[in-house]
C-alpha cells in the first residue's frame, strides 16, 4: 500500500510544496520540498525537504544540462609515466627529445597545497609530453611518453 500522489510522481513538487506519502496502513510520512542547488560541473546538485520536519538533502544528477568532461587517455604501458594521484601539473621538467636517466625529475603535481616531484622510471628519450602545465589530471592520466635506449 505504497501510494504517491499522482501529481506529485509526474510532475514532481513546486517550492515549500508538501505531501502526504502513506507507506502502510497507519504509517504516513510528510515530505515537503524546500530548495536544489545550482548543479556543479559534473551535473550533480543537492535536493533539501523535509521528512517530517527534519531537513535532509539527497545529492541528485540533474538530467537537464549538458556536461561536458574532459577525459584524459590513462598511462598502461612501462613506457607511459602518469599521474600518481589527482591534482593539477604545476611544471613540465624536460622537454620532448630530451635525453634522460632513471630517477631523473619529469614534472611537478600539485594536489592539496603540496607538491610531489615525479621521476623517470627507466632511461631514455622523452618521446611525448601528452599534458601542458595548469592541466587538471586524476590518478594515472598519461602525461609524458618515455622511449627506451
Amino acid at each position: 500500500m505504497r501510494y504517491l500522489p499522482t501529481p506529485a510522481f509526474f510532475f514532481g513538487l513546486a517550492a515549500n510544496e508538501e505531501i502526504i506519502v502513506s507507506l502502510a496502513k497507519g504509517k504516513n510520512v510528510l515530505v515537503k520540498y524546500l530548495n536544489k542547488t545550482v548543479p556543479d560541473d559534473n551535473g550533480t546538485c543537492l535536493v533539501f525537504f523535509e521528512l517530517n520536519g527534519q531537513t535532509r538533502s539527497v545529492q541528485i544528477l540533474d538530467r537537464n544540462i549538458q556536461v561536458e568532461r574532459i577525459v584524459h587517455r590513462k598511462a598502461i604501458g612501462d613506457h607511459e609515466v602518469g599521474s600518481p594521484l589527482q591534482g593539477s601539473i604545476s611544471k613540465i621538467l624536460v622537454k620532448e627529445g630530451e635525453q634522460i636517466k632513471a630517477n631523473a625529475p619529469l614534472f611537478i603535481i600539485e594536489a592539496m597545497k603540496m607538491e610531489s616531484t615525479i621521476t623517470a622510471p627507466m632511461d631514455g628519450t622523452v618521446k611525448a609530453i601528452h599534458l601542458p602545465p595548469k592541466t587538471m589530471v586524476e590518478q594515472d592520466d598519461l602525461i609524458i611518453e618515455i622511449t627506451s635506449e
